[in-house]
């Protein structure tokens, strides 16, 4: 196995699961090398989400740490029990030091969340389930009060490599809101205040993201509102590469402009930025800007009004299919076959507040300085009984590939 070249090892490990891979950091210095390079760990990333066997971790509105905060749901692969190595850090706050937990986001198998504290504080994590990881960022520069609206979002930038965490801190001004904008850089380890701020003609912004898919892109969104009414007329975006604010004008012909008791979200569906909007009597319609930022490139991509009255839009997902929630159940609907999947939870499904996409993932959380020390530590506390069984199936599954390369040439 050491006169394997490296592409053909990789070829063999993208196939394995974080967690394995983690423990076979510890073998040698050539495996470590190999299995800690920034290219192995998108590559794998890569891989996991083309073989996604769709876990939803559908979270629940919580206010103690005394119950699992969310519930595990395979969707197509009924086999898969993935309770047995999905598991919540417990130990972060005392339960009787917070009001309620909130999933602001996940990207690339990550998943961002908070804490907000009785004293009108937060506390944000960045949690990798795959690796059974996680990070605790420091206090935020601008403290939060009982009057202020804060308003958090996770995403990824993809030109330099770094996860984020933005935090708009909205002052209570009756006529428009005045806002304080900090974002966190995990590769920096720090906050950091931002200078440039939105349109002033924003009076208010929202978050409708009950599914968990904005921030792949490089880009954040909002619903904004240009009036005194809780209502969405145009959509605020935040670049994470130059950490500036732009202004995106919805479709002018979509259900957002033309009812007023529309429910939309937006995302990102088939590498597009997406806008999906529902009425109260089951008519729903689907928007894609096929030029991120060009407001003329909006174009409808789907529309149909076959669900009942009561059936409430939650968004998408990142294999092209729709969720709804109506009569206790979820609904996963796949548009171009128009076939739609229902599948139930224990308990009631309108205690969900948020849906997300499991991901088996690499990615560390940790800052770049302190990356190679976290990882010490994850080592360490491997099962070696475990390992050995492990490399044991692995050298199996290579001396197999090797003899069936060698058979083929």
């Amino acid at each position: 196995m050491d006169n394997l070249p490296d592409d053909v090892l990789s070829n063999i490990f993208i196939r394995l699961l974080a967690k394995q891979l983690a423990q076979m950091r510890c073998i040698c210095k050539d495996w470590n090398s190999l299995l800690s390079k920034s290219s192995f760990v998108k590559s794998h990333l890569h891989h996991s989400i083309q073989n996604n066997d769709d876990i939803f971790l559908l979270f629940k509105w919580g206010h103690f740490l005394d119950y699992n905060p969310f519930i595990a749901r395979p969707v197509h692969s009924l086999d898969i029990k993935p309770t047995n190595f999905i598991k919540f850090p417990v130990n972060f706050q005392s339960k009787n030091s917070f009001k309620y937990r909130n999933v602001i986001g996940s990207v690339n198998g990550l998943i961002c969340f908070s804490y907000n504290l009785y004293d009108g504080g937060y506390v944000v994590h960045i949690w990798n389930p795959s690796l059974s990881a996680a990070l605790t960022l420091p206090p935020c520069l601008i403290s939060s009060c009982n009057s202020s609206k804060i308003h958090f979002r996770f995403g990824y930038d993809p030109k330099t490599d770094d996860y984020k965490v933005v935090k708009i801190t909205c002052l209570c001004n009756p006529r428009r809101i005045e806002p304080q904008v900090e974002v966190y850089s995990m590769r920096k380890g720090s906050w950091e205040l931002i200078s440039q701020t939105f349109p002033s003609h924003i009076t208010m912004i929202m978050d409708h993201d009950d599914v968990c898919v904005d921030g792949h892109n490089g880009h954040l969104h909002w619903f904004g509102s240009t009036g005194l009414e809780w209502k969405p007329e145009t959509i605020l975006a935040f670049d994470l590469g130059a950490e500036t604010f732009s202004e995106i004008p919805p479709p002018p012909d979509s259900l957002l402009h033309h009812h007023g008791h529309c429910f939309s979200v937006l995302g990102v569906l088939g590498g597009k930025f997406c806008l999906m909007s529902s009425v109260r009597d089951g008519k729903c319609e689907v928007w894609g800007m096929n030029e991120y930022g060009v407001a003329e490139s909006w174009v409808k991509h789907h529309e149909f009004s076959q669900f009942s009255g009561d059936t409430r839009l939650y968004g998408f997902t990142s294999q092209n299919e729709f969720i709804f929630y109506g009569g206790g159940c979820f609904c996963l609907y796949d548009p171009v076959a128009a076939r739609s999947k229902i599948f139930k939870i224990k308990g009631d499904g309108q205690f969900i507040t948020k849906i997300v996409e499991y991901v088996d993932s690499l990615v560390w959380v940790a800052p770049a300085k302190h990356e190679l020390s976290k990882w010490h530590v994850l080592i360490s506390f491997l099962n070696s009984h475990w390992l050995l069984k492990e490399l044991q199936k692995a050298t199996k599954g290579i001396s197999q590939f090797l003899f069936r390369r060698r058979i083929s040439s």
